[in-house]
């Protein structure tokens, strides 16, 4: 299955909470027909005792959680279809005001589980999210692996809970498991198989598989009276129901979709062991019962566990690829064979540290899946962004934000597949949660008119993203007419939000600068030519890609520039890499009252040495060593450790305590002597296809050779 660009957005995605205006009538259609499995059919003589489990899993992205979300109504796209998942939460994760309203006891049967992102506090393994936690959470994906382990123990808690109304394994065990399980390929691999006489690398390996046996041990003695008599049919014990299939639906943003399809990939093996256990022959099973993964949502797959592409393709970058430990893409990342796959990836993402994992393998996708790539860029798609953040939208709820369309695009999709997500009765929060505007939908479509690669390759559709993006960059470069100064979302922007697209707007004219002068040196002669799929973050070859259209293109045309203009974010402006440089205000807020402590400081020792040295000056003339009619020498201040522009702001922020024009720095160096590869704006994104050494490729390419987008 090829790719394929965002296809045109109709106008009902305004109506999501209204069924029968949302969905087509073919579409609602299908979709009443999935419902039908998710209630017994009460009575229905043979039917009505029986029922289906539904599991949804919900993994947020790094720095992304439900409760911090709140204040700045922030919430990710995970986090909004949590919302309209019915049924039974896990207790303590989230405040009670989320849990599930309309008619709960129809819902006894559905259970929920939110997971919150990494470098964020979840309390339930033990991360604070903060300090050291949360510093290696955002640049490692640290405690990731912790998540899917608690996780999967959820997974084995439902079928007990519903059973026993009671979890099998406590919080405190859980903790401990999560702080001594180890995910890796080869620890999966090991759940299938067991050795007689095991050599000590199995015994290693086999680790994970023996705690989760002795686990699942206890959950088959917990409910193996629900179990079917072989002979009959019919378990020694009905009530609560008799369970026939668990159906699993699992959604995941940036590291939340790595741990997503980790997590779909162990649960399957976890099943397999289970079936074996249980004795079910060749079915997968939870607790004995027949599981199935329905729907596999991922908004825009960025690994980064470990040292990330952070550092490009430099010789400490080839070191690492950002598929440490659970993350690795040829085992734990790959799509579980026959499970209905989304995968919207965000178009304009340039951040070197943030490469795509592709759930391509090589440029195949496999069956029954569906890449999507989406204009925008990583949080466009997964959200994150405040209503209204660097200007972008004028609505204080965030109905006109763009990261509102691939939700409802997402959902429409997951509701298709049978995911028992309901909008129609989740509460007025949520459905509010899931607006968008005719404008935003509107805006999309005519850049999309001007998207000429709707189908084909990775590649195709994503180096042809970039050129648009790139020339838009240009028409809004700081030294151009219309600079992204002049821009109605900049002015609407607040000051902390400013200065960082200024400041990366003047890091693009250096980048600009340096690309002329590698383009002059090429000479009159030079024919640029098109490069193949494999830049590994090459600077010279993107380059030479660039060069190809960079004096010819025609300026950007007005729906280009008031889509990038209104609704896609900066997120490189934002991003900062080395530590000391805020990205956010209140961080910003605390780091200038520091400073201007700090300035008021030396300004003291200042004035004080300065006292001190016309007081000696005048000691010794009075003891005769120096003449009255010389005149003391001129007082040479220390330097007070600021810059003549950052000593203005300082000031200034001293007078009114609000964050003044400034610069701010710490982004992604664009370059530092070899030690990383080249960041910026005139770049292409990393895209892996499967395996750590394989990038996506134009068809027909040798699969074994480097490919990149």
């Amino acid at each position: 299955m090829s790719t394929v660009l965002c296809p045109i957005v109709p106008t009902s995605f305004n109506k999501a909470e209204v069924f029968d205006d949302f969905f087509e009538t073919s579409e609602g259609r299908k979709i009443r027909g999935l419902e039908d499995r998710e209630q017994p059919k009460l009575g229905v003589p043979g039917q009505s005792c029986s029922t289906n489990l539904f599991f949804g899993f919900f993994f947020d992205g790094t720095k992304n959680n439900y409760v911090l979300a709140e204040k700045g109504l922030n919430h990710s796209n995970v986090a909004r279809l949590y919302d309209c998942y019915p049924g039974l939460s896990v207790p303590g994760v989230l405040p009670a005001s989320t849990d599930w309203k309309y008619k709960p006891s129809n819902y006894t049967h559905f259970f929920k589980t939110y997971i919150p992102g990494v470098s964020t506090p979840f309390k339930e393994i033990n991360d604070s999210g903060e300090g050291f936690e949360g510093q290696q959470g955002a640049a490692m994906g640290f405690r990731g692996e912790a998540r899917i382990v608690w996780a999967l123990i959820q997974a084995i808690n439902k079928v007990h809970r519903y059973f026993h109304k009671s979890p099998l394994v406590s919080a405190a065990e859980t903790e401990k498991l999560t702080m001594s399980m180890d995910l890796t390929a080869r620890r999966r691999r090991a759940l299938g198989k067991k050795s007689i006489f095991p050599n000590a690398r199995e015994k290693e390996d086999g680790k994970t598989r023996e705690e989760f046996e002795k686990i699942l041990r206890r959950l088959h003695g917990a409910v193996s009276q629900h179990w079917p008599d072989k002979k009959t049919g019919r378990p020694s014990k009905i009530d609560p129901g008799i369970v026939q299939t668990i159906h699993v639906s699992i959604f995941g943003f940036s590291r939340g979709a790595t741990q997503a399809r980790a997590f779909a990939n162990w649960l399957t093996e976890l099943c397999r062991l289970d079936a074996n256990m249980a004795r079910r022959g060749d079915t997968v099973s939870l607790g004995g019962f027949k599981l199935e993964i329905d729907f596999l949502g991922l908004f825009d797959t960025v690994a980064s566990v470990g040292a990330g592409n952070t550092f490009g393709n430099s010789w400490l970058g080839r070191m690492f690829d950002g598929h440490g430990t659970w993350a690795d893409s040829e085992g734990n990342l790959r799509i579980p064979e026959g499970i209905r796959c989304v995968h919207l990836v965000a178009a304009h993402e340039v951040r070197r540290s943030f490469p795509l994992d592709s759930i391509c393998v090589g440029n195949v996708a496999p069956a029954n899946s569906q890449e999507i790539v989406f204009p925008g860029v990583h949080s466009d798609l997964g959200c994150g962004y405040s209503p209204c953040e660097q200007g972008r939208g004028i609505d204080r709820t965030g109905s006109d934000m763009l990261a509102r369309i691939p939700l409802l695009f997402m959902y429409k999709e997951a509701r298709a597949a049978g995911v028992p997500l309901k909008l129609e009765f989740a509460s007025e929060a949520a459905k509010e949660r899931f607006q968008t505007t005719p404008a935003a939908i509107a805006a999309l479509n005519a850049y999309l008119a001007q998207s000429p690669t709707k189908t084909g390759t990775l590649t195709a559709i994503m180096r042809e993203q970039a050129r648009l993006h790139i020339q838009w960059r240009m028409a809004r470069r700081a030294t151009g007419k219309q600079p992204i100064e002049s821009t109605r979302s900049f002015a609407r922007a607040s000051t902390f939000d400013q200065n960082d697209l200024h400041s990366s707007n003047l890091e693009f004219e250096k980048e600009i600068a340096a690309f002329e002068t590698w383009l002059a040196h090429k000479g009159k002669g030079f024919v640029p030519k098109e490069q193949a799929a494999g830049f590994n973050n090459e600077h010279e070859s993107e380059w030479e890609e660039i060069a190809r259209w960079w004096a010819k293109a025609p300026p950007p045309s007005s729906a280009v520039l008031n889509f990038f203009d209104e609704f896609v974010h900066d997120s490189r402006a934002w991003f900062k890499l080395i530590p000391g440089n805020p990205d956010n205000e209140a961080a910003m807020h605390s780091l200038l009252r520091k400073q201007v402590a700090t300035l008021q400081a030396n300004r003291e020792r200042n004035l004080y040495l300065e006292t001190m040295y016309r007081e000696n000056h005048k000691a010794l003339v009075r003891l005769g060593i120096r003449s009255k009619e010389a005149g003391a020498p001129k007082y040479q201040p220390q330097p007070l450790g600021f810059s003549e522009l950052q000593i203005q702001a300082l000031d200034e922020y001293a007078r009114s305590a609000k964050i003044p024009r400034m610069l701010t720095e710490g982004r992604e160096p664009f370059d530092i002597g070899g030690i990383a590869g080249r960041a910026g704006y005139l770049r292409f994104r990393k895209v892996y296809g499967g395996r750590d050494s394989v990038l996506i490729s134009q068809a027909g390419e040798a699969p074994h050779r480097k490919q990149v987008a």
